[in-house]
């Protein structure tokens, strides 16, 4: 093989290889994205003209963090990877006063925030919060999703401390039938344990901070997650878009527990013993009033800071 047919075959192979490397590093940035929010908006004057040029700056109230953008010639602005938490929106723009809004953003959210400038400055006692927990109006996208908020996770009692167990607070979900075990792994459940919208919960894409979270191989969780570490999570059931991928049924968006500057900590206990529950009806049959009662100690001690 001559020189010149060796060289053209490195080259094309180091282009491939380029290739090949620009396609996984997208596909990463692609997937990062639903594991964080958006804010879209637009920025008019008093008289509804857009506003060019405008000065956006985003403010994360748990890390202090600021995102700044500038509007375009059409008024319009996004800022994206933004994780899940409250956010101080304060736009500023040629003679107009500044305008600021508190903002709730979720994952995987795209929250709109339109602001109108005024010539004189609004100032009010009362915070408004834009997209807050359990009023989230999706008006950028067509997908039907619920989400499950941190305050939902900490505070509804689970007897497994698992937080896929509150899947089920969603709409269009059913509590799945575990098969029987697979030989040689012992997982009988299949996706997240929930049917979505009547199909296979195998159907199901789990993800966790925006990465994929399945066992390929018996449809299954590839990763639990201890439910203190659990910030909230979306159930979306229809309409998602491709950006998700492999889901037939639905995807469970999970997003983790993030540093704050405040320093907190909490420690607390679940006990369940005999002496202070009921007994049950398998235990004493209709009619007697005699029979032991069914022992049963359940004790989950944890904390966390």
């Amino acid at each position: 093989m001559s020189k010149t047919k060796l060289r053209r075959a490195a080259l094309g192979a180091a282009r491939f290889l380029s290739i090949g490397f620009a396609l996984v590093m997208l596909s990463g940035i692609a997937l990062a994205q639903s594991a964080t929010g958006q804010i879209i908006g637009k920025v008019t004057d008093p008289n509804g003209a857009v506003v060019s040029g405008a000065a956006v700056t985003i403010k994360s109230l748990d890390t202090a963090r600021e995102v700044t953008a500038v509007s375009d010639d059409q008024g319009s602005y996004t800022v994206t990877a933004l994780q899940p938490g409250l956010y101080d929106v304060t736009i500023q723009g040629g003679n107009f006063k500044p305008s600021s809004q508190r903002v709730q953003v979720t994952v995987g959210s795209k929250v709109s925030v339109d602001t109108q400038l005024t010539l004189t400055e609004v100032t009010s006692a009362v915070v408004t919060v834009v997209g807050s927990e359990g009023l989230e109006v999706n008006t950028q996208t067509p997908e039907i999703s619920n989400i499950v908020s941190g305050t939902q996770i900490r505070e509804l009692p689970t007897l497994t401390r698992n937080p896929y167990d509150l899947i089920g607070l969603a709409n269009n979900v059913a509590s799945d039938d575990p098969g029987p075990a697979v030989p040689g792994v012992g997982v009988s459940g299949r996706g997240a344990g929930y049917n979505i919208n009547g199909l296979r919960s195998a159907s199901t894409n789990v993800l966790l901070d925006g990465v994929d979270n399945n066992n390929n191989y018996v449809a299954a969780l590839g990763q639990n997650v201890p439910l203190d570490a659990v910030n909230e999570f979306r159930v979306v059931t229809n309409n998602f878009s491709a950006e998700y991928g492999r889901a037939s049924g639905g995807i469970i968006n999970v997003a983790t527990r993030a540093g704050s500057n405040a320093f907190h900590g909490s420690a607390y206990e679940f006990n369940r013993i005999s002496k202070l529950a009921s007994n049950g009806f398998s235990v004493r049959a209709p009619g007697t009033f005699t029979g032991p009662m069914s022992t049963m100690c359940r004790s989950i001690r944890t904390g966390r800071r």
